[in-house]
């Protein structure tokens, strides 16, 4: 079933697709409220948090991308975990990692109706909020069903809708202002104390969760092992300036009071006026939507990638494996998210995953992070028995992981290798920093849902994989 099934899934993501799927992952709804929060905590300092706080981040970001050249399957950190840690591993990462995607899903449906319901107050109360959720639920599955290609494309649209009022707001907003007076009110500024650029630095670090929604689809985009690494460092980089630029206008336009409305709204309130405001709404609602579509793309394609590799068993792995004959898409995968993250919606039940969403991608970042660290580990030790030995079978055995290094005779061969050995302890540092900052509650309902996916695993799940892999 693994083999027949992955040779149908259609390469639909080229590079451009690929950026727009880490675009639309970490810009949603967050930007709209983020620069008050920000400007709060921070002062004058608020823009540079972004800088600072963002080159940490591309740490992380970078050992997907690294990862993303050693193993192109689609599955993301799934994959990752298996071939690092084996199936218990990988059910668990799956598990926490499908419920904090499909409980944004459910949570960013409320928000898109919300930005909405300024336009159309009907959408957001009552039997028309029930009734809107149920056909953009609807819409997303339809959409991501009838093929990766439309799904992309409406993407694309979606992207362009989202970046266009971005490009007026920032340009007419840096017009407008007045340089001497930013540049002197900047010059006087005061670094915050540690404490409070810490604060800062965790509203910095989740705007940037959400990159990894690429790594997912690697199994269906064009030449993943140049795409995906350019795609996501070029990108995250390219967005860490998109939020300083905001930023520093709105901190020189608005200052440190607390906004009526929503900040960028307000924002664009003062620079264009009230058709300024309105426009910048319903930008709010096309952002959400692109992040909605970016995370129904990928996070239908956890359960796919769990069933092929056996860690859905029985007829409900089948089914979730399955390929679309017609579209070449994982339509039964693609439903049952959507009427998960639907009926989430509907209940108000993702209320109570949202505690530890964040959370459990933290852990996810680490353990993949690990995963590299374990790949790299294995590399430096086979490229050290192939430099004592000349046997061609040794280097063929070794020939995946000697690929990292680009034939080096070792990690600490050059700079350049040491670089790459320091980078994932980096990383690692700032997943571990991250966590730590995480409040009881959050975790624990992350131990919770663990407790759920070992019972899951060990009850049922792990008695069917030795059945069909014996």
């Amino acid at each position: 079933m693994s083999s027949k099934n992955k040779s149908l899934l259609t390469k639909g993501i080229g590079g451009i697709g690929a950026a727009l799927l880490v675009l639309n992952g970490l810009i949603g709804a967050g930007i709209f409220a983020l620069p008050a929060k920000m400007a709060a905590e921070l002062g004058a300092f608020s823009p540079y948090i972004f800088l600072i706080f963002g080159a940490l981040m591309l740490a992380i970001v970078w050992c997907f991308g690294q990862l993303a050249t050693l193993y192109q399957e689609t599955g993301g950190p799934v994959v990752y975990a298996q071939k690092g840690f084996g199936d218990a591993a990988a059910f668990q990462t799956g598990f926490i990692y499908y419920l904090a995607r499909a409980t944004a899903i459910a949570a960013n449906m409320h928000v898109l109706l919300l930005y909405a319901g300024y336009v159309w107050p009907e959408l957001n109360a009552g039997i028309g909020k029930s009734f809107a959720i149920i056909a953009l639920t609807a819409a997303l599955i339809v959409v991501n069903i009838v093929g990766l290609k439309a799904a992309m494309r409406s993407l694309d649209t979606i992207s362009v809708l989202k970046l266009l009022p971005f490009v007026a707001l920032i340009g007419v907003g840096y017009w407008q202002l007045d340089f001497s007076a930013a540049f002197t009110s900047t010059s006087t500024s005061v670094v915050p104390a540690f404490d409070t650029i810490s604060a800062g630095a965790l509203l910095t670090l989740y705007a940037f969760i959400g990159f990894e929604t690429v790594v997912v689809t690697s199994g269906e985009t064009n030449s993943p092992k140049k795409t995906i690494p350019r795609a996501l460092m070029l990108t995250v980089s390219g967005i860490a300036i998109f939020y300083f630029c905001v930023q520093w206008l709105y901190w020189h336009t608005v200052g440190p009071a607390e906004p009526d409305s929503a900040p960028l709204i307000a924002l664009a309130n003062m620079i264009f006026g009230e058709t300024g405001a309105l426009i910048m709404t319903l930008t709010a609602v096309v952002s959400v939507a692109g992040n909605l579509l970016a995370n129904m793309i990928s996070t239908s394609r956890l359960t796919f990638s769990m069933a092929q590799q056996s860690l859905i068993p029985g007829k409900l792995g089948q089914k979730l494996g399955e390929i679309h004959t017609s579209f070449a898409t994982p339509a039964v995968s693609i439903s049952i998210l959507g009427i998960f993250a639907g009926t989430m919606a509907l209940s108000g039940s993702f209320v109570w995953l949202a505690i530890s969403s964040v959370l459990a991608r933290l852990v996810v970042y680490a353990v993949c992070v690990g995963v590299l660290m374990k790949a790299q580990r294995a590399s430096l030790q086979g490229a050290t028995l192939q430099s004592a030995s000349s046997q061609s079978s040794m280097q063929q055995d070794n020939s995946e992981n000697d690929a990292y290094f680009n034939g080096s005779a070792g990690a600490f061969a050059s700079p350049v290798n040491l670089f790459r050995r320091l980078i994932p302890f980096v990383a690692l540092a700032v997943c571990a920093w991250s966590i730590a900052q995480s409040s009881t509650n959050a975790w624990l309902f992350l131990l919770g849902e663990l407790v759920v996916g070992a019972l899951l695993y060990f009850f049922y799940f792990a008695p069917s994989n030795k059945e069909s892999k014996g």
